[in-house]
Order: structure tokens, then sequence, then C-alpha cells
């Protein structure tokens, strides 16, 4: 462990680290925009929230970029590839911080994206330290070479000490945020781009087995409702994009991908009926957080962390039960937005809190 008191380190600009504003460097995995999700959304905008609450937060360039300008390391997602970088930062004895974007379920390993082998080795992993937390492995290095680990959950907070036996101590949840920009979104552009103003079931997300749109399609054949599926296949999963098309019904858009800045997004929003995340785990879904902004009627996976974040004010399916998400999607499209779940995603999971709870760990490692 480091010792509790720390030299006050001079920079490369010769200033105190004591008399100047905290530097923060965030990096996450080196491919992260070439397939962006929401991990790299929440990079983005915590990056923001903290900049503007006064904190010199950038987007770390290490070609460019010595570890040594930076008060702290922040970052996102569980990746191979951080942890010689973590291992480096202790050696200069700079804090580090990890978003740990992870979820350890058995059922949700077996729909990732993968070969069966990859999948059935995963699981056979997850069993091993499920019964031997100490178990070497690149994740328990990367964990236990953090200062602080931030889940999106305290669900996932116990995951963490629970199968990788990382100290309470050293782990601050942190939930996910949503653009207060979501709460007043323009129906108008949805409607002229899938061709009607009817509302519709919007279903959003990178189009691949762990968020289960197959299984969606299948549960609501039949029901004669639109639909509208937004996100792009991932890299290899095009079969997977081909076989829901092939299930789909008439009434079914898929607009590909959306940016998540791009006013259609907000539109989506706000012209649809209902969201469905019936996926095989989410932390909660940032589009969850998103559409809740205005008070969509959500219907969500029972895998993750969604119920820790709605309660009462969503319903929840899992993610095999074609039944009931097909049940619980109908009888959302009947109901009215909930002002009440507006206020709640408003007034507690705003950029603006998770900055500030996101600078409250920095202010105890600094």
């Amino acid at each position: 462990m480091r010792s509790s008191v720390v030299t006050p380190r001079i920079n490369t600009l010769g200033e105190p680290r004591a008399t100047r504003t905290l530097r923060v460097l965030m990096a996450g995995k080196l491919t992260a925009l070439e397939s962006p999700g929401g991990g790299e959304v929440q990079m983005q905008r915590t990056l923001a929230g903290l900049r503007a609450s006064g904190v010199d937060a950038q987007l770390w360039r290490p070609w460019e970029q010595s570890l040594r300008e930076a008060d702290v390391l922040h970052l996102f997602g569980s990746q191979p590839e951080h942890v010689a970088l973590a291992e480096s930062a202790q050696r200069l004895n700079i804090p580090v911080v990890l978003s740990t974007v992870a979820w350890f379920d058995w059922r949700s390993l077996w729909h990732e994206p993968w070969s069966i082998t990859r999948r059935a080795a995963a699981i056979g992993r997850y069993a091993l330290r499920a019964a031997l937390p100490s178990w070497p492995s690149w994740r328990r290095r990367l964990y236990h070479a953090c200062d602080r680990l931030l889940p999106n959950s305290l669900v996932e907070a116990g995951q963490l000490q629970r199968l990788f036996q990382v100290p309470a101590a050293r782990i601050h949840a942190v939930p996910n945020g949503a653009d207060e920009r979501f709460a007043n979104g323009d129906p108008a552009l949805a409607r002229e781009r899938i061709g009607h103003d009817e509302p519709f079931v919007l279903y959003c997300g990178r189009i691949e087995p762990r968020k289960n749109q197959l299984g969606f399609l299948q549960a609501m054949r039949g029901t004669d409702v639109p639909i509208v599926i937004v996100g792009d296949a991932v890299s290899g999963e095009q079969a997977y994009l081909a076989a829901c098309r092939r299930i789909a019904g008439p009434r079914v858009t898929f607009v590909g991908h959306v940016a998540h800045d791009s006013p259609l997004m907000a539109s989506l929003y706000a012209a649809c009926g209902c969201l469905t995340l019936a996926s095989w785990f989410e932390t909660p879904g940032l589009v969850a957080l998103e559409a809740a902004m205005s008070g969509v009627p959500l219907v969500l996976t029972t895998g993750g962390a969604a119920i820790e974040y709605f309660g009462p004010l969503a319903n929840y399916v899992a993610p095999h039960d074609h039944r009931a998400i097909r049940e619980q999607t109908l009888h959302a499209l009947r109901q009215p937005r909930d002002p009440q779940l507006a206020q709640l995603v408003r007034d507690q999971y705003s950029w603006q809190n998770v900055a500030q709870a996101t600078r409250e760990v920095y202010a105890e490692l600094v």
C-alpha cells in the first residue's frame, strides 16, 4: 500500500501540486472509438462535467503526454491493456481510478458475441472465480492495482468484493448519468425519419446477442405494433443482424447507428411510446436513463442494475421470457409518460451529479 503521507510533487511546469488546478488524465481502451458505446459516452460526459466544475480533465494522449503530468489517472473499462498502465502509474505514485464498466454473470457470458468455445471457457473461468476468488487473473491484478474502483451500481460493487476480494474501502459506486437535453426532444424529426406519427416501441443498442434484439423481435411477432430498432451490428455479428431482419415484420424499422449527440436521438425518445431493453444485462443502460429524462415508460431487463436505479417506476422482464417481454411492452405502450420517473432521473442521475461524485473520489486521493 502507498504511504498515507504524500509529498507535494512538482509538475513539468514547476507548480506545486497543492497550488494549481487538479489535473486528471482519462483513458479508455485503444479501440474505443471504433465501436463507441455506453462506456465511451460515460468517459466523454464525465470529462465534460469535471471540466465544468473546474477540474483540468483531459483525454490522455500517450504518445505526447507523460503520466507524470497527472495528479490522477482515470481509466474507463476493465481492459487487459489497462493493467500495465495502472501499474506504471502506481510506480510513479500517481493515484489510479478505474470506472470498471463490468458485469459478472454466467448467463450474460453465454450471450456475449463470441464463439461457443470462448463462451464456454469464460463460464468455466467464472465458476473458478466464484469458488476461488484469490485465483490470479489479469482482472484481479488490474483491480488490485487501482486506488479506487467506481462501479455503476451497488450490485456491481458487491461482485467486485465477492469475486476479486477488493476491499470495500477501495470501492465507491458512482451511477451513470444522462444529458438533460433528452428531456425536451422534438418528435418531428423521428416521425419524418420513420414515416409515421404512431407511438412506437424503441429498442436501442449495438446489435449483438447480448443486447437480445432477436429475442425481442421473436417475442413481438404478430403484435402489429410499430417498432424502431436503433444500432449497428458489432463487428462479426452481421449474421445476427441478418437473422433479426428476417424475423422482423413489416412494421419494424431499422434506422442503423444514431450518434449520441444527434438531434435524432432526442427526437426518438420524444416520439416513442415506450423503451424496451430486454438485454441479458444492463448497468442500467444509458438509453434507459436518457429516455427516462422525459418520463418514457420503460421495460427493462432483470439482468443487471436497472431495478437499483428505477425501483417501482419501471417494468422488468427476464430476457428469456418472451411472453413477459411481449405483455409488458404492450402494457407500457398504452401508458402515459411518468413525471415522477422524469424527476427522479433529473434529480439523481445528471452528469453534473456524476462529476461531483467523481471529484469527491479524487479529493480523497490527492
